[in-house]
């Protein structure tokens, strides 16, 4: 089997790594938003490989780059993606360089290229596969808002005492997922084709009711 694939990759995965971190998002605006940040990230974790491996760490002290990098990694990518990636990358490069030792130069550019190839593979994706996936979801949003208010206004109009709590969950969930799933079709290149008016009225509908429905109970 032939060690090198298209492009001369020698670690092609990290092309369908970089693919699928893009493509991991909610619409086409936020796939915008994390290529940037995956681009930027790589770059400058890079530029951070490039000098731990200049040094020519032995195989104690690049472990020990690598535990420091997995808790720095680990720590800061719940609050920021970008920076997680500048962890990542070299972390991943020196796990590589660990297993089978190469020329940095040539691991850099592996990395540079396969993460290029990715990015940009998962940006057309974005942009080309044209669903309606965000349509559909905001739809239904605003079809299970508008039953979930029914229910509440009947709650509310046939009882004397205090609604059932449930009537006020189920409608506190339907208007957080109304909202939700408005945003995230406002990020699609193709915006689903509901008036946003109906929307907005909805979700206040859905607000007042809520508010008589805490009042009364």
């Amino acid at each position: 089997m032939p060690r090198r694939v298209v492009l001369h990759l020698e670690h092609g995965y990290w092309a369908a790594v970089s693919a699928a971190a893009v493509l991991h998002s909610v619409n086409v605006r936020t796939t915008a938003q994390r290529a940037v940040q995956r681009t930027v990230g790589t770059a400058a974790g890079l530029l951070l490989a490039l000098a731990v491996l200049a040094a020519r760490p032995g195989a104690v002290a690049l472990t020990v780059v690598i535990v420091l990098l997995e808790f720095l990694l680990e720590y800061v990518v719940v609050r920021n993606y970008a920076l997680g990636v500048v962890f990542l990358t070299p972390m991943a490069l020196l796990l590589s360089d660990l297993a089978t030792p190469a020329p940095a130069g040539e691991l850099i550019l592996d990395r540079a290229t396969g993460s290029v190839i990715g990015i940009v593979v998962g940006l057309l994706c974005a942009l080309l596969v044209v669903h309606d996936r965000a349509a559909v979801r905001v739809r239904h949003a605003l079809d299970h808002c508008r039953a979930a208010a029914g229910r509440a206004e009947d709650a509310l109009d046939h009882r004397t005492g205090p609604p059932d709590t449930g009537v006020r969950l189920r409608l506190a969930e339907a208007v957080v997922e109304l909202r939700e799933a408005d945003d995230a079709a406002a990020g699609e290149l193709w915006p689903a084709e509901i008036d946003p008016s109906e929307l907005a009225a909805a979700e206040q509908h859905a607000y007042d009711l809520l508010a008589r429905l805490k009042h009364r109970a």
